[in-house]
């Protein structure tokens, strides 16, 4: 049988949640010559969390689908052995949902995942922490997000008392047999991802009663929860310990969680701008709109080399409907090609709450994975921006939103700087007269600074290209972005434009470009 097709030994590593799965993964992804060593391949894409994701929406058909074409992809590969791995894999994390049960789906979950998978050999591995240990990890990572439970002892009452992994794991195990294997969570996500290829060479340690608990994930220190609690008891509204001024010094969430869409609405006795909360909870509106998008298996290098007519005339539309969104879009985007056109009317999809979330998500994550370094030249700022919070709400991971959020922050508060020196009637490509503050600060703690005695601006375009690399899909369009700034008038340019013209040179800012580089016209 030909090497790329025989079946290969897929181990699948299904978390759980809170036992530092996305340091496993970071440790995966840098053990090249282990895995190499042990003819073994990492598989990580955004195919794999989208079916995990679906998994743990309990969108089992889809994830059969999904999985489906990742059996293919593993089918093609050359290493003997395949390694899976992503948390959501066992079902949602408690306190997700209104479910009080422990992944209630877990069997069902690792069934379609045995099934997806054939005629390759499934082996699952199932890191199991302490039981007490780990539910106080889940409700400090829900405190980060959410603010239904105010407390430990509500948050245990929920959800303890089906807390037990002998009996949540017995109907698995029954299953699958020594296919199943649970290790110990020891807190050293390289010696665990070591584990996981062991397992592919069934070197794996046998199962033990002896835990040993480490704390992976960027759970709150009990301290910061227990502040968080206080906060609730002496506030004067509840919910008041979800403000971000009480966020905690820790790493980013991992990819398991992700927000829901549409985004949930809160109630304004928990915010701190009721007033602005209300624009904020009608953001998302949701539409009974028509499917008039193509298969997601659409051909989009056609698409790309095909374009829009340029002889085409305002409509007298609004677009709220989709179909006149559709038009009006031919008029916009006139001349340019129909894959532009066909990712502004998925953008168009994701910014509504419709039934074709999950067609609309599939074909905008596919146009950029495939042909993005085609489309982000093609696009406008106005586009690229209108992508970058496409990301931020609906990228694949957190390194897609991070850099979704990112982006159309930058973006947007540069048009409302550049808007108001227009409205002041001042030109974008001239100098600054002036090098210093010559107003009152009316915003204190929001520090002034002199032309080129800085390195705000330095460092802001260093952070944003930092988060561009996270992702190599949303960070293509983060990067055209800042390309496109650093090659326009605007604040940076004028920065340096009279930083050069004045030969301003300041003791400690002399290499202190806006982007690292001397200014030329």
């Amino acid at each position: 049988m030909d090497s790329l097709t025989a079946p290969k030994n897929v181990l699948v590593h299904i978390g759980p949640h809170q036992t530092g799965s996305a340091a496993i993964r970071n440790s995966l992804t840098s053990m090249v010559a282990e895995l190499e060593g042990a003819d073994a391949f990492y598989l990580h894409s955004p195919d794999t969390r989208a079916s995990a994701l679906d998994l743990a929406n309990e969108r089992f058909e889809q994830a059969e689908a999904g999985l489906a074409g990742i059996c293919k992809t593993i089918g093609r590969l050359l290493q003997k052995n395949v390694i899976l791995s992503h948390e959501d894999f066992s079902g949602e994390l408690i306190g997700r949902s209104n479910n009080r049960a422990v992944y209630p789906t877990l069997t069902k979950n690792l069934r379609i995942l045995h099934r997806s998978l054939r005629p390759h050999a499934v082996t699952f591995v199932f890191f199991r922490r302490n039981e007490a240990d780990w539910l106080k990890s889940c409700y400090q990572q829900h405190r980060k997000y959410r603010a239904r439970f105010d407390s430990f002892e509500a948050f245990s009452e929920r959800f303890g008392a089906g807390l037990s992994w002998p009996a949540i794991l017995e109907k698995p195990k029954d299953v699958f047999g020594e296919n199943l294997v649970v290790l110990d969570c020891e807190g050293d996500p390289r010696s665990e991802a070591m584990k996981l290829i062991d397992v592919l060479s069934r070197e794996a340690v046998p199962d033990t009663d002896t835990l040993l608990f480490g704390d992976q994930n960027p759970s709150p220190h009990a301290d910061r929860t227990a502040q968080r609690e206080r906060t609730n008891e002496i506030a004067s509204h509840p919910g008041a310990a979800s403000n971000p001024l009480l966020a905690d010094d820790t790493a980013p969430a991992s990819d398991a969680w992700c927000s829901a869409w549409p985004p949930s609405k809160t109630d304004t006795a928990s915010c701190t701008l009721p007033a602005l909360l209300r624009r904020t909870n009608a953001r998302v509106r949701t539409q009974d709109a028509e499917d008039i998008l193509p298969p997601v298996t659409v051909d989009l290098e056609q698409l790309a080399q095909e374009h829009l007519p340029l002889d085409v005339e305002m409509p007298n539309l609004r677009r709220v409907d989709i179909r006149h969104q559709s038009t009006l879009l031919d008029y916009r985007l006139r001349g340019k090609s129909r894959l532009h056109h066909l990712t502004s009317l998925v953008i168009s999809y994701l910014r509504r709450d419709t039934p074709h979330t999950e067609k609309a998500r599939a074909l905008f994550h596919r146009i950029w994975r495939e042909q993005g370094s085609v489309l982000v030249k093609e696009m406008s700022v106005r586009w690229l921006i209108s992508t970058l919070q496409t990301f931020l709400d609906h990228g694949e991971n957190e390194a897609q939103r991070s850099i979704g959020m990112a982006g159309y922050f930058y973006g947007n508060m540069m048009k409302i700087y550049e808007g108001e020196r227009a409205i002041e009637g001042l030109e974008q490509d001239a100098a600054y007269a002036q090098v210093k503050p010559n107003t009152k600060n009316r915003f204190k703690g929001l520090d002034r600074y002199t032309v080129g005695g800085t390195d705000l601006m330095l460092n802001t375009n260093a952070l944003a290209l930092e988060i561009a690399l996270r992702d190599e899909v949303a960070g293509l369009v983060l990067q055209e972005f800042l390309l496109r700034v650093k090659t326009s008038e605007n604040v940076f340019s004028r920065h340096d434009r009279t930083r050069r013209d004045k030969g301003i040179s300041i003791s400690g800012f002399k290499d202190a470009w806006t982007f690292f580089e001397p200014w030329e016209d």
